[in-house]
């Protein structure tokens, strides 16, 4: 049984990281007698944001890396990182996918802080329309 249904989708909030690989559901591809798509357990269900993030970062690595790790395609389905690779390729992808997802919770996580610091900006403007707006209000006479 796997270990997925004990980590929250809450995750969005959270760091994202690799926590298993799940042997079910990786399978060799349909054309191939080598390859497989092999699932990774996330320790939760990314955002959006952070799904786009973590495509950027995957294929804004340093391409001597990717040369290196013999880069493939990966993808985010639900809780899980889905790899197409050998066997013999799944260490060496999951050390490259480590340090991807370190990169994009650190952008994530930037993107998350100057998001907050911008509504903040906007609530602080709505605040100050409002207080001109009241005091206006005030100093109004209707008699």
């Amino acid at each position: 049984m796997s270990d997925t249904q004990q980590h929250s989708s809450a995750a969005s909030t959270a760091e994202i990281r690799i926590v298993g690989l799940n042997t079910d559901k990786t399978r060799k591809t349909e054309k191939s007698d080598t390859l497989y798509q092999v699932y990774f357990e996330l320790s939760g269900t990314p955002s959006q944001t952070w799904r786009n993030s973590f495509e950027r970062e995957w294929k804004a690595l340093n391409p001597a890396f990717r040369q290196q790790a013999g880069w493939q395609e990966a993808s985010i389905d639900r809780e899980f990182l889905v790899i197409h690779c050998t066997l013999q390729e799944v260490a060496t992808q999951l050390q490259v996918l480590k340090k991807a997802i370190a990169a994009t919770n650190k952008t994530y996580e930037h993107d998350v802080q100057e998001q907050a610091a911008e509504q903040e900006r906007r609530d602080d403007v709505w605040k100050l329309e409002r207080k001109a707006v009241d005091d206006m209000a005030k100093s109004l006479r209707f008699d």
